[in-house]
């Protein structure tokens, strides 16, 4: 093909061609949705809770007891970042797990610079 046979008024369109369409909306490219939680309590950790003497720790307890659902095994590791988020410091995480381990609802398997690992109790 040369350019001479190319004709660009072909390819033009009339104004009365143009199809009006309506506006659309801007789609939403990501609908940021509020996680929703739920956590079932053993009866005992309910009971022993109730001794609780920190805030911090009900919300560690809770914590624990979503993970160890989610994984499905009795022992779980609990790092400093992931109990951020539920607005715990490293020093509450510590209160926390002592309170918890004097209450008999979990066992601490410390090791050197590495997250805790915790042993859930009393689950049935």
């Amino acid at each position: 093909m040369t350019d001479d046979d190319f004709d660009l008024e072909k390819f033009r369109v009339q104004p009365g061609q143009i199809l009006e369409q309506p506006a659309q909306q801007p789609r939403q490219s990501h609908v940021k949705r509020k996680r929703t939680c739920f956590v079932g309590v053993p009866c005992a950790w309910w009971h022993l809770l109730g001794r609780a003497k920190h805030i911090v720790s009900y919300r560690v307890a809770l914590h624990l007891l979503d993970q160890g659902w989610r994984s499905g095994e009795p022992v779980v590791p609990l790092s400093n970042c992931s109990l951020k988020g539920e607005g715990v410091s490293r020093s509450g995480k510590n209160r926390a797990l002592k309170e918890l381990q004097d209450l008999g609802l979990i066992q601490v398997e410390r090791q050197r610079r590495k997250s805790p690992s915790v042993r859930l109790l009393h689950l049935e």
